[in-house]
């Protein structure tokens, strides 16, 4: 139960940070979350949350638990959960994650894949038979344009009644 809750706390940490100046070529694999406010090319395999900061920049491929963007990513992501594009923020590949977010000003170029939509959360599709919908659509329709006619009429001050009981409008020259 310990090493869980410690786990867990070790991925929600910043420990590590790389800083504007720093230039990184190669593979990073860490057990906690990073942010990256220097530059990285090269894979970024990640237990926790990688963040790019607004001056940040990394090429070729990210998986994480999940994605924040402020700078620059170009490449495959591969995330567990969400990512969330803020509004300097810009995402130039192949994403896959079950959320994302992007703000007003955030720009993704590319292909997205959502993954993990369970069946509970699919649309469900109902089968209708055209014909009664069409037929209830004008039903509908013509019971308004007849209440809509009788109001208009109404605050004329023309409506005659036949003698089957309708109404109808006097005609006036």
């Amino acid at each position: 139960m310990f090493s869980k809750q410690k786990s867990e706390k070790k991925l929600n940490q910043v420990l590590t940070v790389i800083g504007e100046e720093t230039v990184i070529e190669g593979r990073i694999v860490i057990d906690s979350s990073i942010r990256i406010d220097g530059k990285v090319f090269g894979e970024i395999k990640c237990a926790g949350d990688v963040t790019i900061g607004k001056n940040g920049y990394v090429e070729k491929s990210v998986s994480s638990r999940n994605l924040f963007i402020a700078g620059t990513f170009k490449g495959n992501a591969k995330v567990e959960s969400k990512i969330h594009i803020y509004d300097t923020g810009i995402l130039d590949g192949v994403a896959e994650m079950q959320t994302i977010i992007i703000d007003e000003q955030g720009q993704f170029n590319g292909k997205s894949f959502m993954k993990g939509i369970s069946s509970s959360h699919k649309p469900k599709v109902i089968e209708m038979d055209k014909e009664k919908v069409r037929s209830k659509v004008i039903d509908t329709g013509k019971e308004q344009m007849k209440d809509n006619g009788k109001e208009l009429f109404q605050e004329r001050g023309n409506i005659k009644e036949s003698e089957n009981g309708k109404q109808y409008q006097e005609n006036s020259v």
